[in-house]
C-alpha cells in the first residue's frame, strides 16, 4: 500500500513540476499501450435549401455506432508502434436505406479491422484496412476516415496551456486521398482521480472530392468545417475521448437511385470514447 502511495505521490509532484515550469508534454503511449475499447459513434444530417426544387427527402438522417478492441501488436525501436483496431459490435440506422441494407452494412463493417503505425505525436502512417473492395461505398461507412478524422496529433515538444499547433493529416482511401487541416490548442491541465488529464481544443477543415468507385458521392463547395474537444489521458498516454461537430455544403450523386442532389448542408457529429 506504501509503494502505491509512494508511486501516485510522485506523479502528483511530476505533474505540478511541469504545470509550475508553465511546460506540458504529450505523448501517446507507443511501447506498452493497455488494451482499449473504443466507442465510435457519427451520426449525419443533410438538409436540402427549402428553394432546390429537388423531389427528393428535404432531410435525410444517418446514425452509426461501433464498438471495436484496440491491441498494440508492435512497438518499434524508433518509438512508433503498430496498432490493430478489431469492430466488436455495430449499429447502423439510415432512413434512406432499407432493412437488408441494414444487415448487409452491420456484416461488412464487422469485417472492417484494421492496422496502422502511429508515432508518439500520433500521427498515423501505413493505414491497412481488411476486405476493403467489400465496401458499399458511402462516407459514413469508412470506419479509417471516421477515426482519422477525430485523430489527435501532439506537437511533438512540450507546450504551455494556451499555445496552439496546427498539423494536416492525409487519410487515404480507395481511390483518392484526403487531406484534412488541423488545429490544436492547449486549454487546460488538471488532475482527475490521480490521473494526469489535458484538455485540448481542435479545428478542423477539409475538401470533400468524389470518389468516383463509390455508389454515393458527394463533393463540397468549399471546405468542411469543424469544431471539436480532445480529453488526453496524459499519466497512461491514451485518448481519453474526443468530440467533433462538422458542417459543409456539398452536391451527391446517389448512382443507386439516379438523383443528383445539389448542395446539401451537411452535419455531421463524431464522439469517439475509449476505455481500458
Amino acid at each position: 500500500m506504501s509503494f502505491i502511495k509512494f508511486c501516485a505521490a510522485s506523479a502528483t509532484l511530476i505533474f505540478l513540476c511541469s504545470c509550475d515550469g508553465n511546460d506540458v508534454s504529450l505523448a501517446f503511449n507507443t511501447q506498452s499501450a493497455p488494451v482499449q475499447k473504443y466507442f465510435l459513434e457519427s451520426s449525419i444530417d443533410a438538409m436540402l435549401p427549402s428553394d432546390s426544387g429537388v423531389t427528393v427527402p428535404e432531410a435525410m438522417e444517418t446514425h452509426l455506432k461501433v464498438q471495436a478492441t484496440l491491441s498494440e501488436l508492435v512497438a518499434y525501436d524508433n518509438g512508433s508502434g503498430r496498432f490493430e483496431m478489431k469492430i466488436d459490435s455495430v449499429d447502423y440506422k439510415s432512413d434512406k436505406r432499407t432493412v437488408e441494407d441494414y444487415l448487409y452494412i452491420e456484416k461488412y463493417l464487422l469485417t472492417q479491422h484494421f492496422q496502422y503505425k502511429m508515432a508518439p505525436d500520433g500521427s498515423v502512417s501505413e493505414p491497412a484496412v481488411e476486405d476493403v473492395a467489400l465496401q458499399p461505398g458511402s462516407e459514413e461507412l469508412n470506419l479509417l476516415k471516421l477515426f482519422m478524422k477525430v485523430q489527435p496529433i501532439l506537437p511533438g515538444n512540450p507546450v504551455k496551456v494556451g499555445e496552439t499547433w496546427e498539423r494536416s493529416v492525409e487519410i487515404p482511401e480507395s481511390n483518392k486521398t484526403t487531406t484534412v487541416y488541423k488545429s490544436f490548442t492547449l486549454e487546460e491541465v488538471y488532475l482527475h482521480d490521480g490521473v494526469q488529464m489535458a484538455k485540448i481544443g481542435m479545428n478542423v477543415k477539409y475538401r470533400e472530392v468524389a470518389d468516383t468507385t463509390a455508389n454515393v458521392q458527394m463533393e463540397s463547395k468549399g471546405f468542411v468545417v469543424g469544431t471539436g474537444s480532445i480529453l488526453f489521458d496524459m499519466t497512461h498516454g491514451v485518448i481519453s475521448s474526443v468530440s467533433l461537430d462538422l458542417s459543409g455544403h456539398v452536391d451527391v450523386n446517389d448512382l443507386v437511385a439516379g438523383a443528383v442532389i445539389p448542395d446539401m448542408h451537411v452535419l455531421q457529429k463524431i464522439k469517439l470514447r475509449s476505455e481500458f
